[in-house]
């Protein structure tokens, strides 16, 4: 049995408290030729500035989460980002919605920035 770092764990529980979106999920922007909707789990950074000398490591996690969704309706956008939020828990959280041509289409951007610490 494999004992994961405090990190990957906590990435994967993101990932577990997405899949009930139903949307795919995936840590990598998928090739351009995948259509949304998708959820990309992307970047993280770490600080442990907070750890002391001796004993347990505490980390603080931040997490980029972007959903994209087609661009036909806002609204969608809208309670998807609502969803997504609730899902995620009481956690530290700020979203917002850019419309996006990025990717080569119009599609609405979620962009989520969640942070937790792990100790």
């Amino acid at each position: 049995m494999t004992n994961y770092s405090p990190s990957t764990l906590f990435l994967k529980e993101l990932h577990d408290r997405l899949e009930v979106l139903a949307i795919p999920i995936y840590f990598h922007l998928p090739n351009p030729d995948v259509l949304e909707p998708f959820i990309v789990i992307g970047s993280n950074s770490s600080d442990t500035s907070r750890t002391a000398q001796t004993g347990a490591i505490i980390e603080d996690i931040t997490v980029n989460i972007d959903i994209f969704l087609d661009g036909s309706s806002r609204t969608d956008a809208e309670e998807v980002k609502a969803k997504a939020l609730r899902v995620l828990g009481r956690r530290n959280a700020t979203a917002n919605i850019i419309p996006d041509d990025s990717i080569g289409r119009d599609v609405y951007h979620v962009s989520i920035v969640v942070s937790g610490t792990i100790y």
